[in-house]
């Protein structure tokens, strides 16, 4: 196993960190009161859109 950034897109190191920062707040649900869900599956819905419009170009 290696310690290596994992390759996205164009092979750039670290390229899903945006979206790493937002799936984190999947793990947050659970401590948020349910109102407070949407917001985040939102903002998770969204990153995923852009990052698969990313790959596709």
């Amino acid at each position: 196993m290696t310690d290596a950034p994992e390759l996205v897109g164009g092979g750039e190191p670290g390229a899903r960190s945006g979206l790493d920062d937002v799936l984190t707040g999947l793990a947050t649900l659970e401590d948020l009161p349910t109102v407070e869900h949407v917001r985040v599956l939102e903002a998770v819905h969204d990153a995923l859109v852009r990052e698969l419009a990313r790959t596709e170009d």
